[in-house]
């Protein structure tokens, strides 16, 4: 059994986490263990691609959201094929960790050892975007964001905080609140369709984003579809006053705000809209976005 581990060596914490990991390891008897660390935004997409063609039974992601989402792209980007692909596994530690919370994945390290040698896996959804201008594909397990969610994303990218991931993540919302224009949208599924003026869409298959925003309190890992929420042209201060009903997973009651499900959207608009996926800035619209049902095999809890 071949365990590979990528490391997010951006977050200090890993400095003390590492150690034990391996510690672990070593008492759990499993001699073919692998550690590689990254060393700057995107590394990750190489060494999992690179660990996957070489053949392993388990890749590990240790790190948050974006950790995640380059492991899974580095997974889809080898010459591999899929009923070759490891067994994709996490470790949280990030800064927001919302998918680890839709999967109930703690950062216990017993409890991923665990999960590893009793082979304890769901098979999950992915989703796909491929963005028309450039046929650039992006894979992501959590959810994709269009309008405001970007901004907040390229905003978070070009500063630091030592407030805390929540306080920070706040901040940046409401500074992206006055400098985002709303743009008009248009979304369509195979059964319904939807334009306007967008202040936020998530495309989830899971449900929390933003640090533990219950953004899609239906979204399911393995239910083959999205559950997809819009925020129309809601203000700052409906989006404030609602947002304690967000955080427990409450569904906002509003002309503006709409709940669907669809297995395949196309977006587009009079003028491009910026698209992110698991916090990571993906591009601009015109696109397409698609669920792919259980196309990994994930280590997590029945």
């Amino acid at each position: 059994m071949k365990v590979v581990f990528i490391v997010n060596n951006k977050n200090n914490r890993l400095a003390k986490v590492l150690p034990k990991l391996k510690e672990y390891c070593q008492q759990k008897y499993l001699d073919n263990v692998q550690f590689y660390s990254t060393e700057g935004k995107k590394h990750a997409i190489i060494l999992a691609k690179q660990a996957t063609e070489n053949g392993c039974d388990y890749l590990i992601a240790v790190g948050g959201d974006g950790t995640l989402n380059e492991v899974v792209n580095g997974i889809f980007r080898s010459n591999k094929a899929a009923m070759e692909y490891p067994i994709l596994g996490l470790l949280p530690f990030g800064s927001a960790n919302d998918f680890a919370r839709t999967a109930n994945v703690t950062n216990s390290i017993e409890e991923l050892m665990h999960l590893i040698q009793s082979n304890i896996i769901q098979k999950i959804d992915v989703g796909q975007i491929t963005l028309q201008q450039t046929q650039e594909t992006r894979f992501f397990m959590n959810i994709a964001g269009l309008g405001l969610g970007p901004e907040v994303v390229q905003s978070l990218e070009q500063s630091s905080s030592v407030l805390g991931p929540g306080f920070n993540y706040f901040k940046h919302i409401i500074k992206s609140f006055f400098s985002y224009t709303k743009k008009a949208v248009s979304c369509k599924s195979d059964t319904w369709y939807w334009h306007g003026k967008l202040l936020q869409m998530a495309v989830a298959n899971g449900k929390f984003f933003g640090n533990a925003i219950n953004i899609a309190p239906d979204a399911q890992l393995s239910d083959g579809q999205f559950q997809v929420t819009i925020f129309g042209d809601l203000s700052i201060w409906d989006y404030l006053k609602n947002l304690g009903n967000l955080k427990k997973g409450l569904k906002i009651i509003n002309s503006q705000v709409s709940y669907h499900h669809a297995k395949e959207l196309i977006l587009d608009g009079s003028e491009p809209c910026g698209i992110e996926a698991d916090g990571e800035y993906v591009g601009l619209t015109p696109a397409s976005i698609k669920i792919l049902p259980k196309a990994i095999r994930f280590l997590m809890p029945t």
